[in-house]
C-alpha cells in the first residue's frame, strides 16, 4: 500500500500523480534512475596558451678573452708558435688575440732567439764561407762580427719600433691602441724574415730571405684584423703606410749601428798597428 508523502491519500500502484492533491510521486523505477544519476561538473574551460616570452639577446662583438698565464720562455712553445703562424697564420693569429701581451716575453724569450738566426748566418757568411764583392770572394772575421751585430741589434730595435709605429698610427686607421698588442703584431708578423735568415749564408740563397718579406706582409694583413680590431676596409693603408715608416727607420738605424761599429773596429786595427 502506498499513500502521498503530500496530503497521505491512498494511492494506487504505479500512480505517478496523487488523485487529491496532484503531487508527482516518484515510482520505483525513478528512484533508481535518480539515486543513479551521479553528478559529473560541467569540464573546466581550457586555459589559453601560455606564448613564451622571446628573450632579447644582445649581440656584441667578438672580443677574445686575454689569458693571465704568462709561462715565460720555453724552447718547445717558441717552435710551436713559429710553426703555428707560419703554417697557419689565420688560426695562430686567433689563439693569440687570447693572450696577454708580455713585453719581456716577446722580446727576450721570441725576438733575441730568433734573430740569432740571421745573425749567425751573417757571421758566417762574412767570417768564414765568404761573400761575393766585386767578383771576389770576400772574408773577414770582424767585418763578420760587425755585420752580425748590426744584425741583431737593429732587428731587436727595429720590431720595437715597428710596434710603436703601428700603436702611433692605430687611431688613424680605426684601430685598437694598445702597445702591447701592437708588440704582438710586430713580433709574430716578423717570424718570417727571421726564419729566412738560414739562406743569408749563401750568395745563391740570399735572395730567398727577400721573397720571406713578401710573406711577413702577408702575416701582417692578417693578423691587423684579429689583433688591432682594423676594419677590414683600412687594412691596406694601414700597411702601406707602416712598412714605408718602417723601411726608412730601419736604413737609419742599420746606418748608424754599422757606422758606429765600424769606426770602433777601424780605430782598434789603427792602434794595433
Amino acid at each position: 500500500m502506498k499513500f502521498c508523502p503530500q496530503c497521505g491519500k491512498e494511492l494506487k500502484e504505479g500512480s505517478k500523480f496523487c488523485p487529491s492533491c496532484g503531487f508527482r510521486v516518484a515510482t520505483p523505477h525513478n528512484e533508481i534512475i535518480q539515486s543513479a544519476q551521479v553528478y559529473t561538473p560541467p569540464p573546466t574551460p581550457a586555459a589559453p596558451p601560455e606564448y613564451q616570452t622571446q628573450q632579447s639577446v644582445n649581440y656584441q662583438p667578438s672580443t677574445y678573452p686575454q689569458s693571465d698565464v704568462n709561462t715565460g720562455f720555453n724552447i718547445n712553445s717558441l717552435i710551436q708558435r713559429a710553426i703555428g703562424i707560419m703554417s697557419n697564420p689565420k688560426q695562430e693569429w686567433l689563439v693569440i688575440g687570447k693572450e696577454k701581451p708580455n713585453v719581456g716575453n716577446l722580446i727576450f724569450g721570441y725576438t733575441l732567439v730568433l734573430t740569432l738566426i740571421p745573425a749567425i748566418s751573417t757571421f758566417l757568411a762574412y767570417g768564414f764561407i765568404g761573400v761575393d764583392q766585386m767578383g771576389t770572394s770576400f772574408r773577414n772575421i770582424p767585418a763578420g762580427l760587425i755585420q752580425a751585430f748590426t744584425q741583431l741589434i737593429s732587428s731587436v730595435i727595429g720590431v720595437y719600433l715597428f710596434a710603436w709605429l703601428v700603436d702611433i698610427l692605430a687611431g688613424s686607421f680605426g684601430s685598437e691602441k694598445n702597445f702591447g698588442r701592437s708588440l704582438q703584431l710586430a713580433v709574430y708578423s716578423t717570424t718570417a724574415q727571421w726564419l729566412a735568415g738560414i739562406f743569408l749564408l749563401f750568395d745563391g740563397t740570399r735572395w730567398l730571405s727577400y721573397l720571406a718579406s713578401l710573406y711577413a706582409i702577408y702575416l701582417l694583413i692578417t693578423g691587423l684584423p684579429v689583433i688591432k680590431r682594423t676594419p677590414p676596409n683600412m687594412v691596406a693603408g694601414y700597411v702601406i703606410v707602416t712598412l714605408i715608416c718602417v723601411l726608412l727607420i730601419s736604413f737609419v738605424i742599420s746606418f748608424i749601428i754599422l757606422s758606429i761599429f765600424g769606426l770602433l773596429f777601424a780605430s782598434r786595427a789603427i792602434m794595433g798597428m
